[in-house]
């Protein structure tokens, strides 16, 4: 089959078409996979992922930031448990991803990701993140992640440590 250059236009429209109208789910899950990418990498430009204004709760100390610039940090924090990765260990995988829309241009994700560090060793962060869209790309507008705990032992009264 031949294909002319009005069916490569044809399929070029279709692609972009395809692409701007993702649900939810698909914006959500293309925006976590980037910031995965870009925390798995050492990449400091995973700020990028985040609106100027945005604001982000992490687990651990100076554990909340409101910038982007000031997210930077957090997020190198955060991704020092991850980075550098020599031995290939770390590794982030959905357990759980949800995506709600809030009106045309914002979605709330709900995730659970069972994240491994550098060193080998296992959390599952729980995340509530609103993702904004302008000029045709989708940021951060707020991030809330924390680390889950994991559950007590079948007839202990106390939890886990």
């Amino acid at each position: 089959m031949k294909l002319t250059p009005a069916l490569i236009g044809a399929l070029a429209i279709a692609a972009i078409a395809t692409a701007a109208w993702a649900g939810p789910l698909e914006s959500a899950r293309a925006h976590e996979q980037g910031f995965d990418g870009a925390i798995l990498a050492c990449n400091a430009e995973a700020a990028d992922l985040y609106e100027e204004a945005a604001v982000a709760i992490y687990p651990g100390e100076g554990d909340i930031a409101i910038g982007r610039g000031a997210i930077g940090k957090l997020l190198k924090n955060f991704s020092d448990a991850f980075c550098p990765n020599d031995q290939k260990k770390a590794s982030l995988k959905d357990v759980r991803l949800a995506a709600t829309p809030m009106g045309p241009d914002y979605v709330m994700i709900m995730r659970v990701v069972d994240a491994t560090d550098k060193q080998g060793n296992h959390a599952l962060f729980r995340s509530t993140k609103v993702i904004h869209q302008t000029g045709g790309k989708w940021r951060y507008l707020s991030d809330h992640t924390s680390v889950g705990l994991a559950a007590a032992g079948e007839g202990s009264d106390k939890p886990a440590q």
